[in-house]
């Protein structure tokens, strides 16, 4: 039976499984690529910064609005 060597890092999970969603996200229609890869980037980045609520709240609004946009402009 082949040995499985799980990653050790962390980093690499986070990274492995936001690339294989914007794959994803790209097949499903290339377009949303952009604001996937918009939001993929503040799930990765912000985490452990030690941002405080309102900050963190105005990005995630920030980031719905994109991708509200994106959908009006595409199925509007």
């Amino acid at each position: 039976m082949p040995r499985v060597i799980a990653p050790s890092s962390t980093a690499y999970i986070r990274w492995s499984l936001l690339a294989a969603a914007l794959v994803a996200a790209a097949l499903l229609n290339p377009w949303l690529a952009v604001p996937f890869a918009c939001c993929l980037a503040r799930a990765a980045v912000l985490p452990g910064r030690g941002l405080k609520v309102p900050v963190v709240g105005a990005v995630e609004v920030g980031c719905s609005v994109l991708l509200l946009g994106f959908l009006a402009v595409l199925h509007g």
